[in-house]
């Protein structure tokens, strides 16, 4: 909101004028993030869904502890820990996609599965739980860093570089193993799902890694494949000099519950308070 003033001269009026524009933008400034979170699953928009749960690639604060020339081996050993991580999700019209432990799909039912191999640091951040209303239903406010108290979560946040693949899969029939990859293969083979496969870097760019991303296709036992060996290739070279290095917020631990509003309100607290990789 903008406030243009031309040939006025000091007056209570003109200071009542600025008291009103002011409050806007000071509301703006003080406000913190706040989400819903349910005491208890109840539909399925409520419905648990504690655990990892991948995100889209969001931008993280790079400070150095010293004045050495930024490279990717300085980048890299500021990520210590590795891991392969599957997340499931159930996709749902009003609720969009939903995480959770279920490893079978159903016919008539759309999934995501995710493969993730993350070379990453824990981070975090911490929020302020309220007390149950009429509903049975939280607030989760953002907190600063530090704070203490009663009803304080701490959200895990896993920041880092990596590889992901994602099969978008909808069940034509029968049920199918969602917790492996080359099992979904075989049952696109079949015609039992059909489907698409994603592969995407997060935080890893440079000449020679596009041209190893293969383009996104239907899904079958032979892209699979394909899509692994691409993996397996492009994390070959993490450390190579025309690689470039740029760690991102990759997912977040849910130990809230809750569904679609959680993970978006992890999602507004991160973009609010972007995260700081300390690089050694």
């Amino acid at each position: 909101m903008f406030c243009i003033f031309s040939n006025l001269k000091p007056n209570h009026k003109l200071m009542k004028l600025l008291k009103f524009c002011l409050i806007p933008i000071a509301l703006i400034i003080t406000s913190c993030t706040t989400f819903k979170v349910p005491m208890t699953a109840g539909d399925q928009s409520k419905a648990g869904s504690y655990g990892y749960h991948p995100l889209d690639p969001l931008p993280v604060k790079i400070e150095s502890r010293n004045d050495q020339i930024m490279t990717n081996t300085r980048l890299l050993k500021a990520l210590p820990d590795e891991t392969m991580r599957l997340a499931i999700g159930q996709v749902s019209g009003s609720v969009g996609i939903t995480y959770g432990p279920a490893t079978v799909g159903y016919e008539g039912n759309s999934y995501v599965v995710i493969l993730d191999y993350v070379k990453f640091n824990t981070e975090s951040f911490a929020v302020k739980l309220s007390e149950p209303d009429s509903k049975n239903e939280r607030k989760a406010t953002l907190v600063e860093p530090g704070v203490a108290g009663d009803n304080i979560v701490i959200v895990p946040v896993y920041v880092g570089v990596g590889l992901r693949l994602t099969a978008n899969i909808t069940v034509i029939k029968g049920k199918v193993n969602l917790g492996n990859l080359f099992a979904i293969g075989a049952e696109a083979t079949a015609q039992k799902i059909s489907g698409t496969l994603v592969v995407q870097t997060l935080g890893v760019s440079g000449e020679n890694i596009s041209s190893l991303i293969p383009m996104p296709s239907e899904l079958n036992a032979t892209t699979i494949q394909n899509a692994i060996m691409a993996l397996g290739s492009i994390k070959a070279k993490l450390y190579d000099d025309k690689t470039t290095i740029s760690p991102r917020v990759v997912g977040v631990y849910n130990n809230l519950g809750g569904g679609a509003e959680t993970i978006n309100g992890f999602i507004s607290s991160i973009l609010e308070r972007p995260k700081v990789l300390n690089v050694p």
